[in-house]
């Protein structure tokens, strides 16, 4: 093979020390003439070593395909009008990046990248078509209509509230992560360690629903579980911003009687509100226990370092590929959620709640 030529599967061939043929069926996807294990995994190493990208065209003939659309080993990834600094962003830029990484472990590569409003335009639009991806990986609440995509290949990350999917049958693959389970189980962490005072920071039902609301849900839920009281005045909803999540826990913490545990929606949230706090003259944790949701590289680094709930964050951008790998393979199976389980991080910004707080509780005071 000469200096800046492409590899041939004749090159494969003679790296592998077998002929033409095998080295074919080695690297066909749908070989009806499978070769041994050994013999693949070696021809695989060789045209990983050489660089070696199939021709598309000569794998359809092998497989007897000579009509339909052709690959083109390509995804496109559609972001939602929101998202212009998800590449930025602690918890979304790593969710990207487990796109990127499972992309390149299934030989696929990331086509483009597109806000959807950008589908407005005719040429990017045109984008969307088979000739240019295979498929399309959707980050964020934007529903693409039939029409313009296609379901059949097409993999939603965390959509928003799911429950908008209820009333009709579901027709595209979703992955989320566990989010009310996930809250449950951090709002029982903090009842055990003697809290009955509970104030929440984040989406509590507003316009447009989305992920808080699931997690303010489970907060009220789980809390009526256990018979503790809840003051709808502790319950403060607010966008994800940095500013008015300073702002918001402000006014939570400038009350007479301070909540003894603030839970939040997001760690960046909860990051903001831990200012609030020392700001207030409260000490976390203290007088106060703080925690959040997602499990960002901050919140270890912080002090104290928050008690959150751990995303795998790459883990959901790789399931969300191989999902659509799997659709991609076979378009008849019926669409499915699938959650992601997420795990409970204990950390210093919480701990046992101040002496005689449950007895005030109790005693209404």
């Amino acid at each position: 093979m000469g200096i800046g030529m492409e590899a041939t599967l004749h090159d494969v061939a003679k790296l592998a020390g077998v002929s033409i043929a095998t080295a074919s069926r080695a690297l066909s996807v749908a070989s009806d003439r499978p070769v041994a294990a050994a013999t693949q995994e070696k021809v695989r190493q060789a045209a990983m070593r050489l660089k070696y990208a199939p021709h598309e065209e000569a794998q359809r003939l092998a497989r007897g395909v000579t009509n339909g659309p052709r690959r083109t080993y390509s995804v496109g990834l559609i972001l939602n009008e929101q998202s212009a600094q998800l590449f930025s962003d602690p918890f979304w830029s790593r969710v990207i990046d487990g796109v990127h990484q499972e992309l390149l472990r299934q030989e696929y590569h990331l086509g483009f990248t597109l806000l959807n409003d950008d589908l407005e335009n005719g040429r990017q639009r045109r984008l969307l078509n088979r000739s240019y991806v295979d498929g399309l990986i959707i980050i964020g609440p934007y529903y693409p209509p039939a029409s313009a995509i296609g379901h059949e290949r097409v993999v939603l990350i965390e959509p928003g509230d799911l429950r908008v999917f209820e009333p009709t049958p579901l027709e595209t693959d979703i992955v989320t992560i566990e989010k009310g389970t996930a809250m449950s189980r951090l709002v029982e962490h903090l009842i055990g360690l003697g809290h009955r005072r509970f104030a929440y920071l984040g989406g509590t039902g507003g316009a447009g629903g989305g992920p808080g609301e699931q997690r303010a849900a489970a907060v009220a839920q789980t809390l009526a579980h256990h018979s503790i009281p809840l003051d709808p005045d502790l319950y403060r909803e607010t966008p994800w911003t940095a500013e008015r999540a300073y702002d918001d826990a402000m006014v939570l913490l400038d009350r007479a009687l301070v909540p003894d545990a603030l839970v939040c929606a997001s760690d960046a949230l909860a990051i903001n509100a831990l200012r609030a706090a020392k700001d207030r003259g409260l000490h976390v944790p203290d007088d106060l226990s703080l925690t959040g949701f997602d499990d960002i590289a901050l919140a270890r680094e912080v002090d104290p370092p928050l008690t959150t709930v751990h995303v795998p964050k790459e883990t959901l951008g790789a399931v969300a590929v191989r999902k659509l790998m799997e659709r991609l393979a076979r378009p008849d199976l019926p669409p499915l959620i699938q959650v992601v389980p997420t795990t409970l991080a204990i950390r210093a910004s919480s701990g046992p709640a101040r002496a005689g707080v449950a007895r005030a509780i109790a005693e209404g005071r």
